[in-house]
């Protein structure tokens, strides 16, 4: 396929805005970070494997790991208490 001249292209300011209201709509912040490099390809065989944009999944191992972390904090906060009561109980 022959590629276009760069002088016959046009620029589509409308169809640029509404490009720019679609990714503002979605919420989602473009980032640069650090990455090992290992990390990254396992990351990106596993999102090959899964048929799923690393990035996507990327960002859903993130937010699974920290709604998991929530969770785990939610309990012990729970089992703290817990043994508040019977501290008390047993001091009682």
């Amino acid at each position: 396929m022959k590629q276009p001249k760069i002088s016959n292209l046009k620029y589509d300011s409308a169809g640029t805005q509404k490009i720019r209201e679609q990714i503002s709509k979605t919420k989602k912040i473009k980032i640069t970070i650090n990455m090992d490099a290992d990390v990254l390809n396992e990351v990106k065989k596993l999102a090959d494997k899964t048929e799923t944009p690393y990035q996507k999944l990327l960002n859903k191992i993130v937010k699974e790991s920290l709604l998991q972390k929530e969770a785990e904090e939610s309990r012990i906060d729970k089992l703290e208490k817990e043994v508040s009561k019977i501290k008390k109980k047993l001091a009682a």
